[in-house]
């Protein structure tokens, strides 16, 4: 259930960037930017007079469609169907059709504001054409796919922006990229997208609306991967900028971001606390999508508590304002959630009439889209008949021409193809085999080089185990030297004396009797801990921290859908590997804090350990046997091992493996 709604969520934004129209680029004192406006249209020259009408119809397209399509009206009214004007009126005209759902005659028209523009050099049209193109791929991904949306943004909308020189613009669109790869799960290249934008943003001083989505969207991406502590570093971040501007719209979506984060560390309580101030903000400001984006992310909250009733309720105000199921991908995901909800219930009757629904809304969108694909491919069919008819006019033509040459010139030009064709043959047949021939060789060469390396790597882990089972039994043999030696010669001087009572003995070798035992299962826990086997990895790595955590090193654990069918010597392997890595820290490291992170997708897992000690550098560190240990660990359970570290920047351990 969990899975499903995660999955919607993710659907649903990207449904969100589309209503929206890529997030409205308006500033973030957004009274003042209007009173701007206002004031400049009463500027005599109708070319500036067209600009701000059209960004007054901006800024009222999520407020008040009237109002929009009345300054829209006048911008046109200037500007005339023949004026240079005209393609920058087509794409706001697009923008309103868009918001007004109306995605076939806004497709229409974006295609014309493109036609329209691309005849300019102007730079305010190229800017504005970039725009075009990013909001027609979003106007058909429901149709082509966020393949196509990457394709645009990729080869269209960044390169115009790039080549413009506009860096806030050029950091939007790979901002905006990152948040398509995000829509679909790809984490890491949504992250590498925003990063892009962060790099080009970073020489700006004065800190923006731009600056803030993107902000924004690495908020909504480190949430979804889970990482609640980066999430936390730029979720203060828009917080800062938005600070001078207390009454600023910009803040139900922070109020949604600040919801998600809750949601990522599983406070629940402050979760919805937030995801309220945004819907009460949203109400305030008539934001609708944002608003019902807000209800989603509470449905969530309730779905993870289980609380099905509050979460049906979310879910019925969502259906009855409509907004957010206009579209019928969207309207389909939250049917198929009220089923989930009503079988949660026991309510099995409404599920499955919702299950129904949606159902038929799957059927209707394939039907459609299979009359799509059917259009496209009579066009295409069409066209290549046409141009098979004129291919073949022009081979008639050509062999025409060809008949009225010399019987002799063409057996003369026949000679000398195949003459020229045996001997391309035999060069090529010679140079087939001789770099057949020497590919075996470099195969033959390269597997010996792989043998030889597998070879020496196990001979090497061989190594290193053997030495760690000698330092362990080393370091046995001394705890019970010093421990449990001393402890019971201690015992059996006390039995050897006969100046204590009987009572006073018997008490003091008793216990000294206990420490030993408690000693005892010291020295057996570190052999083998027994919680391990049974009650599994998660547990015992709990354990494992807060045993090792002292006044001065705070160690917190985190863990996200471990399973208890890991394979033992996995769970073994991983186990020694966070105890070498703590103690590594305890020893080395001189940190206050370490994060021992572990998580679990299918058959995949990822183990983090972090510190913000003093670290050190790669390069000019020679790793001791400590570090040997857990590389041949992660070896021999065929995983990964990454160490990022740099002197007094702390060090993160990452390993991964499958099971």
């Amino acid at each position: 259930m969990r899975k499903s709604s995660y999955v919607s969520l993710l659907f649903l934004m990207l449904s969100f960037i589309r209503t929206t129209n890529a997030q409205q680029l308006l500033p973030l004192d957004e009274d003042a930017y209007y009173e701007k406006i206002q004031k400049e249209l009463v500027h005599n020259h109708d070319s500036t007079r067209i600009d701000n009408y059209l960004l007054v119809s901006e800024y009222w397209l999520q407020k008040d469609s009237i109002k929009s399509k009345e300054a829209l009206f006048q911008a046109q009214r200037l500007a005339k169907k023949d004026s240079v004007f005209w393609g920058r009126t087509l794409f706001y005209e697009a923008q309103y059709y868009n918001q007004q759902n109306q995605k076939d005659k806004a497709k229409q028209t974006y295609e014309a504001a493109i036609s329209a523009l691309e005849k300019s050099q102007l730079p305010a049209d190229k800017k504005i054409l970039a725009a075009t193109w990013y909001n027609l791929a979003l106007n058909q991904f429901g149709k082509k796919g966020y393949d196509y949306v990457v394709d645009i943004l990729t080869n269209k909308a960044i390169p115009l922006a790039s080549e413009l020189k506009d860096t806030l613009i050029t950091a939007h669109y790979y901002s905006q990229l990152g948040l398509v790869f995000m829509s679909v799960g790809q984490f890491d290249k949504a992250e590498e997208q925003h990063f892009k934008a962060l790099q080009l943003l970073k020489n700006i001083e004065d800190e923006g609306v731009i600056h803030l989505h993107t902000y924004f969207n690495l908020v909504s991406n480190y949430c979804y991967k889970p990482d609640s502590r980066r999430a936390k570093i730029y979720l203060d971040k828009a917080a800062r900028i938005l600070k001078p501007y207390p009454n600023s719209p910009h803040y139900p979506n922070y109020y949604y971001q600040e919801g998600m984060y809750y949601t990522t560390t599983t406070n629940a309580t402050k979760a919805l606390e937030s995801l309220n101030k945004g819907v009460k903000l949203a109400k305030k400001y008539g934001q609708m999508q944002i608003l019902q984006m807000l209800e989603f992310r509470i449905y969530n909250n309730y779905l993870m508590q289980r609380d099905y009733i509050k979460a049906k309720d979310i879910l019925e105000n969502i259906v009855e304002d409509g907004l957010l199921i206009r579209e019928a991908n969207n309207k389909k995901i939250v049917f198929q959630q009220l089923a989930i909800v009503n079988e949660a219930l026991d309510d099995y009757k409404t599920a499955l009439q919702w299950q129904k629904q949606a159902f038929v809304l799957s059927d209707s969108l394939q039907q459609v889209n299979l009359l799509e694909k059917m259009n496209e491919l009579e066009i295409v069919h069409t066209t290549t008949e046409k141009q098979r008819t004129i291919d073949k006019l022009n081979l008639e033509k050509i062999e025409a021409a060809l008949e009225n040459r010399e019987k002799n010139f063409k057996i003369t030009i026949l000679v000398v193809t195949l003459a020229l064709l045996l001997i391309i043959s035999l060069l090529v047949y010679r140079n087939y085999s001789k770099q057949r021939r020497l590919n075996r060789q470099i195969q033959i060469n390269h597997h010996q080089q792989l043998q030889q390396i597998e070879n020496e790597r196990r001979f090497e882990a061989s190594q290193s185990i053997l030495q760690g089972e000698e330092q362990e039994r080393h370091r046995i043999a001394q705890d019970l030297h010093d421990s449990m030696g001393g402890m019971l010669a201690s015992i059996r001087m006390q039995l050897s004396n006969d100046f204590l009572s009987s009572t006073e003995k018997q008490h003091t070798i008793v216990q000294q009797l206990d420490q030993a035992i408690v000693e005892m299962r010291r020295i057996s826990r570190n052999l083998m801990p027994e919680t391990l086997k049974n009650l599994g990895l998660e547990i015992t790595l709990q354990e494992l921290c807060e045993s090792m955590a002292n006044k001065n090193l705070k160690v917190q654990f985190e863990a996200y859908n471990i399973s208890r069918h890991i394979p033992f010597a996995t769970e073994l392997a991983l186990y020694r590997i966070t105890q070498e890595c703590i103690s590594n820290t305890l020893k080395h490291a001189h940190a206050t804090m370490v994060i021992v992170q572990i998580s679990q997708d299918e058959n995949r897992l990822n183990l983090t350990i972090e510190d913000d000690g003093r670290g050190f550098e790669k390069n000019k560190t020679t790793y001791g046997l400590g570090i040997k240990n857990i590389e041949n660990r992660v070896n021999l359970i065929n995983g990964t091992l990454d160490i990022a570290t740099s002197q007094g920047e702390g060090t993160t351990i990452n390993i991964e493996c499958y099971v």
